[in-house]
C-alpha cells in the first residue's frame, strides 16, 4: 500500500480555510466524537495535554476513524525524539511550540525528516503500519507537515527567517504565551495584543506560509480569518466541556429558582 497523502497539508497548500479544535484532556473517547462534529482538523496537545504515547496513538486511531478529519499533534518542544515518537506513532503533521529562531526552525525540520533531507532515525513504526506501506521510508518526507509556533516577543523578531526554512509549512500564533512575554495580560491590554496581532499577521501573509491562529477570544479569532488566516480554531475539549456543563446547570437552577418563586 501507499503511504496515505497528508490531506491536511494538501488543503494547506490549496489555500483552503481549516476549522480545528484542541484537544486538551488526551482521551480517545472525546477525540471520536469531536472528530464526527465535522472539524477539518484537530490537534492533540502533548505540551500542555496529561498526554501518553499510547494515549496518543489511541486518539490518532480515534480521529482516523471519521475519515474526513486530520489529526495534528503537538510536540512538547524542540526535542528530537520527542518529535521522532510522535511521528512513529502515524502523525503526519507536528506543530511544534515556542519557535523563535531559524536555526530552531531548521533543527526541528531535520528532527521530522529522513535522511538525506534530515536526521529522523529509522525503525519500524506503526507509521509505516509495520511494513504495511513498504515506501514508507522514500514517501513519508512530502508528507510531513511541520507547523511553528509564533509565541514570543522574539519569535515575531526573527519571523521572516522562521518562515524561509524549507520544510516549515505553516505559522501559528500563540496569542496567551505572547501576551504574557509581552505583559499584556489581562483585558486591560487587549488593544494592545490586538495590534500586535494583526501586524504579525500581515507579516505571515507577506511572507507566503500559511497563518493559523487559536483563542478563546473571537475577536482574535475574527482577526486573523478576516486576514486571511488559513488555519482557526477556537475551542480547547476541556473549557468547551467546563462551559457546557456550567450553563446546562445554570439554566435548570435559573428554572428551579423561578419555579419556588411561583
Amino acid at each position: 500500500m501507499q503511504t496515505p497523502i497528508n490531506h491536511f497539508k494538501r488543503r494547506l497548500y490549496e489555500q483552503q480555510v481549516q476549522i480545528g479544535f484542541w484537544l486538551a484532556l488526551a482521551d480517545a473517547n472525546i477525540a471520536e466524537i469531536c472528530a464526527n462534529q465535522g472539524f477539518d482538523w484537530l490537534l492533540i496537545d502533548a505540551e500542555h495535554g496529561p498526554q501518553t504515547l499510547s494515549g496518543i496513538v489511541g486518539q490518532l486511531r480515534a480521529i482516523e476513524s471519521s475519515q474526513s478529519c486530520s489529526a495534528l499533534v503537538r510536540a512538547p518542544g524542540h526535542d528530537p525524539v520527542a518529535i521522532k515518537q510522535i511521528l512513529d506513532l502515524g502523525a503526519q503533521t507536528i506543530m511544534v511550540p515556542m519557535v523563535e529562531t531559524a536555526e530552531q526552525a531548521r533543527a526541528i525540520v531535520a528532527a521530522s525528516l529522513y535522511p538525506p533531507a534530515g536526521i529522523r532515525s529509522v525503525g519500524g513504526s506503526r507509521a509505516a503500519r509495520w511494513g504495511g506501506y513498504p515506501a514508507y521510508i522514500q514517501e513519508s518526507n512530502a508528507q510531513i507537515c511541520i507547523i511553528a509556533q509564533i509565541e514570543t516577543g522574539l519569535a515575531i523578531d526573527n519571523l521572516e527567517e522562521i518562515a524561509a526554512v524549507d520544510g516549515i509549512d505553516a505559522l501559528f500564533l500563540g496569542p496567551a504565551d505572547l501576551a504574557a512575554t509581552e505583559g499584556l495580560l489581562g483585558p486591560d491590554h487587549f488593544d494592545d495584543l490586538f495590534v500586535l496581532t494583526g501586524q504579525t499577521l500581515a507579516r505571515i501573509v507577506a511572507t507566503g506560509k500559511a497563518a493559523g491562529i487559536l483563542s478563546r477570544d473571537e475577536r482574535l479569532v475574527q482577526q486573523y480569518l478576516d486576514g486571511g488566516a488559513r488555519l482557526i480554531a477556537n475551542g480547547i475539549d476541556s473549557f468547551s466541556l467546563a462551559r457546557a456543563v456550567g450553563d446546562n446547570l445554570r439554566d435548570w437552577r435559573t428554572r428551579i429558582s423561578q419555579q419556588a418563586a411561583d
